[in-house]
């Protein structure tokens, strides 16, 4: 009988003075490789410690092919891929996550502007002398054409297009401060 076969019918015996031999001959040298693999010595340490719980819990079913150096090398090899293969998908799922809470803070961020800037616009838009904002009004919110205004209120296109000018240069005033948003929304007739 070899060394090896003779230690792992010790370990399917439960013997556990073979177990702590096994252990001090190898933990140190699997730790040191499983640091080359994860690069943390505390997660190495975790995954040769994982090995040796393994062998323990399941020393009756270990076949061992080749030698029991290999075994523990090979059993070290494969927990510590499996700890690189979830740290990458932890990663990413971390990765998601963040993704999708700053889009959800980003949207948040453009409800609390949008709100912000309607309340802005209304107060401004009330501020307004009443004819420039009749014709703001129904240019903007109805989609009116100037001339439609223009039959509408029974004035001319040219005082239409004067009242428009004028609403949008108070509200532009009123509103400088929300302008760069507002620019594209409300002062551009589409």
């Amino acid at each position: 009988m070899s060394e090896t076969e003779n230690i792992l019918a010790q370990l399917k015996d439960g013997n556990h003075e073979a177990y702590e031999a096994v252990f001090k001959s190898w933990y140190s040298a699997l730790c040191t490789y499983a640091c080359s693999l994860l690069h943390d010595m505390d997660e190495a340490e975790e995954m040769v410690q994982k090995t040796f719980c393994t062998l323990w819990d399941k020393r009756e079913e270990i076949e061992v092919q080749l030698s029991l150096k290999s075994y523990l090398y090979r059993a070290v090899h494969n927990h510590c891929l499996n700890r690189i293969k979830h740290s990458n998908i932890r990663a990413k799922h971390r990765s998601e996550f963040l993704h999708v809470n700053e889009e959800a803070h980003d949207s948040t961020n453009s409800r609390v502007e949008h709100s912000e800037l309607q309340q802005e616009l209304s107060r401004a838009v009330a501020q307004l002398p009443a004819q420039a904002r009749k014709v703001f009004e129904l240019s903007r919110v109805e989609n009116l054409s100037y001339q439609e205004i223009a039959e509408q209120l029974q004035i001319s296109r040219n005082t239409v297009e004067n009242h428009m000018a004028k609403a949008l240069r108070l509200l532009r005033e009123s509103l400088k401060e929300f302008l760069p948003i507002a620019a594209f929304l409300f002062f551009i007739k589409l």
